[in-house]
C-alpha cells in the first residue's frame, strides 16, 4: 500500500521530469536524442607551495689569500770591523850634546843621561771574526687569519592543508521510485544533487628553530687560525766581530848630554865657538791607529708565501623561497541540468556502423577485444572511456558529438 505524501512526490517529480525530456523545440523528425546530465568540467593545474620562505641568511667567507713568491733571511746583516794602519813621517832631529861654554868652564856643566825616542810607542789592533752557526728556523709560509663559522640552521616541519579540488554539487540517480506508476521505472528514477567536499593534501613547510648551540641565537664561531711556518737552514752569529787592543813598543835611544850645573852661569864663549851635536832620524806619529766598521747586509734565499688580503667576515644574503609542485583540480567550467543531445537511431545503428566504432576504438586504444560488430558490454565500456578523457558526456550513448570525435561524422 501505497504513502500517500510519497506517491504525491513521485507524481510530481515524474511530470517534471517529462516536462523536461519532451520539451525540445530544436528537435529534427527522423532524428534520435538523449537527455544527459552535463557534469562539471574540470582540469589539472600545477601549483607552487611554498616549503621554506625566502629568508635572510648569514653567510660566512672564507679569508682570501694569494700566492706570492718571497724571501726569508738566511743570514741577519752584521757589523763587519777592519783596521786603519796608524800614519808616520821621519823627520831629522839634532841633539846639543856639549855646549860650546864646556870648553871654557868643563867645571860649570856635568853630564845627564836623557832618553830620546826614535819611533814612539803606539796603538795597535787585533781584530777576531765573526763566529757562526748552522740552525733550522721556522719561516712563516701562511699568516696567521680569523676563521668565521656560521652554524647551520635547524629547521622544524609544520603541516599546511592545500586544497586541491574544491567542494562541488553533482547529480546522483538512485534507485527508481518505489511508487511509481509508469510502466517503465526507468522513467521514474530519482535523481538527487549531492555537495561533494573538497580534496586537500598536506603539504610540510620547514621553520627555523635556531642552531644547534646552547644558544639558538648566538649561531657565529670565531677562531683564530695560527700561522703555518715551515723549518729553513740559516746562519745565526754565534759571536760578533771583536777588536782587541795593544800597545805597541816604541824605540829610542840614551844620549848623554852635558849640561849647566844648577847655580852655574854660561861662561861667555868666542864668537866662532861651537857646541857638539848629534843628529838623529825619527819617526812622528802623525795619525794614531783606529777601526772602522761598516755594515754586511742581511742575506736572502727565495720563499713561495701565502700573504693575506682579507680576513674571513660575515655577510647577508637573501636566500631563495623554496617550493614544491603539487596538482590542484579547477574548475573550467559548470555543469548544468539536463541537456540534449543527438545519438545515432537504433535502425540506424548496423553492424557496420559498430564496426567502425570498435575500430576506431581500438585504433585509439581504449576497445581491447574483436571488432565483430556486436554493441557488446566491452565496446561501451571503451565508449564511456573514450567519453571521460576527451571531455564528453560519459554516460556510454552514441551520440553525434563522440561520433565526431572518433572521426566517424555525424
Amino acid at each position: 500500500m501505497f504513502k500517500w505524501p510519497f506517491f504525491a512526490f513521485s507524481l510530481l517529480f515524474s511530470s517534471v521530469l517529462l516536462a523536461q525530456r519532451f520539451d525540445f523545440p530544436q528537435a529534427v523528425p527522423g532524428r534520435c536524442y538523449v537527455q544527459c546530465l552535463v557534469p562539471d568540467r574540470y582540469e589539472w593545474a600545477s601549483e607552487n607551495v611554498i616549503l621554506r620562505p625566502e629568508r635572510e641568511e648569514t653567510v660566512a667567507l672564507p679569508a682570501e689569500f694569494a700566492e706570492r713568491r718571497d724571501s726569508y733571511v738566511v743570514r741577519p746583516a752584521y757589523v763587519r770591523l777592519r783596521v786603519v794602519a796608524p800614519q808616520w813621517a821621519e823627520e831629522e832631529m839634532r841633539v846639543l850634546i856639549s855646549p860650546p861654554g864646556r870648553k871654557v868652564k868643563p867645571e860649570a856643566y856635568s853630564a845627564v843621561q836623557e832618553t830620546i825616542w826614535v819611533r814612539p810607542p803606539a796603538r795597535m789592533f787585533l781584530l777576531s771574526e765573526p763566529v757562526w752557526e748552522s740552525a733550522q728556523e721556522a719561516v712563516e709560509v701562511e699568516p696567521a687569519y680569523q676563521k668565521i663559522e656560521v652554524l647551520p640552521m635547524r629547521y622544524q616541519w609544520v603541516p599546511q592543508v592545500v586544497e586541491v579540488r574544491p567542494a562541488g554539487r553533482r547529480w546522483v540517480r538512485k534507485k527508481p521510485a518505489g511508487g511509481c506508476l509508469d510502466a517503465d521505472p526507468e522513467n521514474c528514477a530519482v535523481w538527487c544533487l549531492v555537495e561533494t567536499p573538497a580534496q586537500t593534501q598536506t603539504v610540510y613547510r620547514q621553520e627555523p628553530v635556531g642552531c644547534n648551540s646552547e644558544d639558538p641565537e648566538d649561531c657565529v664561531r670565531y677562531t683564530i687560525v695560527p700561522a703555518k711556518t715551515t723549518l729553513k737552514p740559516v746562519e745565526r752569529l754565534k759571536e760578533p766581530a771583536r777588536a782587541i787592543e795593544r800597545i805597541e813598543a816604541g824605540d829610542f835611544l840614551i844620549v848623554t848630554r852635558w849640561q849647566l850645573r844648577p847655580g852655574e852661569k854660561e861662561p861667555a864663549v868666542p864668537a866662532d865657538a861651537q857646541g857638539e851635536y848629534m843628529t838623529l832620524r825619527r819617526k812622528v806619529l802623525r795619525q794614531e791607529a783606529r777601526v772602522e766598521a761598516d755594515t754586511v747586509p742581511a742575506a736572502y734565499a727565495p720563499i713561495q708565501r701565502k700573504v693575506l688580503l682579507r680576513d674571513g667576515r660575515l655577510e647577508t644574503r637573501i636566500a631563495p623561497a623554496e617550493y614544491t609542485t603539487i596538482l590542484k583540480r579547477r574548475l573550467v567550467q559548470p555543469g548544468g541540468y539536463w541537456t540534449w543531445r543527438e545519438v545515432l537511431c537504433e535502425e540506424k545503428l548496423t553492424t557496420l556502423n559498430v564496426l567502425q566504432i570498435q575500430e576506431a576504438l581500438k585504433a585509439r586504444g581504449y576497445y581491447q577485444g574483436r571488432a565483430d560488430g556486436v554493441l557488446n558490454a566491452q565496446t561501451k565500456a571503451a565508449i564511456q572511456q573514450f567519453q571521460q578523457e576527451n571531455d564528453l558526456p560519459a554516460d556510454g550513448n552514441l551520440d553525434i558529438e563522440t561520433l565526431q570525435a572518433l572521426g566517424l561524422g555525424g
